[in-house]
């Protein structure tokens, strides 16, 4: 079997079971079986909802579930440890090192020494090259209208959308209690009272000079405005003094996008200040613009979030690693060692897998070739590697793998994880039992996250850590919202979204809901992006590449009919989209 290659027969229809989560309701998922995946392939997979088991990749059916199941991940860069998780850190580091283990395992060799100091002048390094990268960024481009020779806008536009703007006022009072907590704790910091803030707020609501301009740069809508620069300039007096107008345009973001709905025209705040329009007739080049502003977007949310946890993460993140024995395939904890190794299967790693389930799952069933299929099968391809352009001995490893933890000659944890261009995706863990009550799995967990942020120096688009599903209903799967800030994969949009305590309240309350009465978006972007081509166009269906009879051709090029395998192509473009589709090897 070909990479990328699939098998399409399991697209008849969703696959129910009981939910081996809460063990009650019925879980409904799509399926396909492979030999190999190309890791970006995986990549794009993952960012819409899929997960593998072996060679078995899965999609769950978000209408029909009865647990809520999100994809989840993390941006490694700005984890900061919880109280919690510190703690776990702290105690595993001094117990390996004491005459506990001696007591427990008399094989063991008692020779871990407290990780090595020099971490802090690493991390002042990582502080300093910051600092030297935001004196770098290029100053900002000038304000589009002074480039733009100004063109006649219809007093009919100009009407219709100084209407628009008087409407959006009066939200903007009506929830001014909520504008006012976007900037809270800039506030906060400056010790300026709440209820003041709102009086103020509301005495500089007389917009009355909003300018509409016709917009000269095609993907920059049809006009823009100066309306949310003037709200910026009549509070910056007062507010906002030393609050720069890009970062408050990144503040109203969220606001915008949820309350400035017309059925006239399309909204969208620009980091620059100014306020995008676009008729409704432009949808598509709406969502091409949204696609472009989002990456801006998240560098500024990224940046601003650096800047206010950089201290706190010096005092709160517990460095594991020993910085002076890392490699991209080995490294020291103290004195354990971890190496990275294909996800192979051997009788040391099974015996391991064999005590672990007995002892801390209860599970005596478990054999050698469960334990392979379920985590020794490489389901992804490995013979590709990146070589890093800042240091040429440092090595991106992509594919299927175990993170190895050895204590001397001993193997006592093992870490099955997927690596791709820009992700380490967590697959599963266990260890010795006799680390049980030493919380084994959060601290693998830690260091898994700590060798991203560390591969990042190397490879800069390799950031993000995969926790696989979160589900808010069951215990072993509601620790995964602890690594924060995190985020949710939006099931309908394929957005990510902050999971924030009010998102959390939210989907506790779709979980208590009847599952026909569950709404199932999360995103509150009021433009939608759900996918990359129109829902009824099917053209492209031949263009499809298949495998027949061991040959690989394009779907028109064969003498199957397109139209008897049209429900096969659409359950499986429901689950994949256009631009997967053309990437995959559908095999009859």
């Amino acid at each position: 079997m070909n990479i990328d290659n699939i098998n399409l027969a399991y697209f008849k229809g969703d696959h129910s079971s009981t939910c081996s989560y809460c063990n009650k309701g019925k879980s409904y998922s799509l399926g396909f079986s492979t030999n190999k995946l190309y890791p970006s392939t995986y990549q794009s997979m993952m960012d819409r909802g899929w997960r593998r088991c072996g060679t078995y990749y899965y999609k769950y059916n978000f209408t029909l579930n009865c647990c809520l199941a999100y994809t989840i991940r993390a941006d490694a860069l700005l984890i900061q440890h919880k109280k919690g998780q510190r703690k776990i850190a702290k105690t595993f580091l001094k117990v390996v090192q004491s005459d506990i283990l001696k007591n427990k395992v008399e094989d063991m060799k008692q020779t871990l020494e407290l990780i090595n100091n020099n971490i802090k002048e690493e991390k002042q390094k990582k502080t300093q090259n910051k600092q030297q990268q935001k004196q770098e960024i290029q100053p900002k481009q000038k304000l589009v209208q002074e480039k733009q020779q100004q063109q006649i806008v219809s007093q009919e536009i100009i009407n219709s959308l100084k209407l628009h703007f008087q409407q959006f006022q009066q939200i903007i009072a009506q929830n001014i209690q909520e504008v006012v907590q976007l900037f809270k704790e800039y506030f906060e910091q400056k010790e300026l009272i709440i209820e003041q803030l709102q009086q103020i707020f509301q005495i500089n609501l007389n917009i009355d000079t909003v300018k509409i301009f016709p917009s000269q740069v095609n993907h920059k809508g049809d006009y823009y405005t100066n309306f949310i620069m003037l709200l910026y300039g009549l509070n910056k007096k007062q507010l906002f003094q030393d609050f720069p107008v890009n970062k408050f345009a990144l503040k109203f973001i969220p606001f915008v996008q949820k309350y400035f709905i017309s059925n006239q025209f399309l909204f969208i705040q620009e980091t620059t200040g100014f306020l995008s329009i676009f008729t409704k007739d432009n949808l598509q080049k709406a969502n091409v613009h949204l696609n472009q502003i989002q990456k801006s977007i998240d560098q500024e949310k990224n940046k601003i979030l650096i800047e206010q946890n950089d201290i706190n993460q010096q005092k709160q993140n517990i460095k594991l690693i020993d910085t002076f024995t890392f490699n991209s395939n080995s490294f020291q904890i103290g004195n354990m060692k971890v190496l990275l190794k294909p996800a192979k299967c051997s009788n040391e790693n099974f015996q391991l897998y064999k005590r672990y389930c007995k002892e801390i799952h209860n599970n005596i069933k478990e054999n050698k070739t469960q334990y392979k299929q379920f985590l020794c099968e490489e389901g992804l391809d490995s013979q590709k590697l990146i070589q890093s352009q800042i240091d040429a001995s440092k090595i991106l490893f992509l594919g299927c793998f175990h993170m190895r933890y050895y204590l001397g000659d001993n193997l006592v944890a093992v870490g099955v994880v997927d690596i791709t261009e820009t992700s380490l995706s967590s697959v599963y863990y266990f260890y010795d039992p006799i680390f049980e009550e030493f919380n084994f799995g959060t601290f693998g967990a830690l260091v898994e996250i700590e060798y991203v942020k560390l591969m990042n120096q190397y490879f800069p688009d390799f950031k993000y850590y995969y926790l696989g599903f979160y589900l808010q209903n069951t215990n072993k799967m509601l620790y995964k919202g602890d690594f924060e800030p995190c985020e949710l994969l939006c099931p309908e949009t394929y957005t990510w979204v902050e999971l924030t305590k009010e998102l959390r309240s939210e989907i506790d309350k779709r979980q208590s809901q009847n599952i026909n009465q569950r709404q199932i978006r999360i995103s509150q972007q009021n433009i939608e992006i759900i996918d990359d081509m129109k829902s009824n166009d099917k053209l492209f269906y031949g263009q499809i590449q298949i495998c027949l009879n061991d040959q690989i051709m394009k779907l028109s090029e064969s003498n199957l009919e397109v139209e008897k395998l049209t429900k096969y192509f659409d359950n499986a473009y429901c689950r994949f989209g256009r631009q997967l589709m053309e990437k995959l090897i559908f095999e009859f």
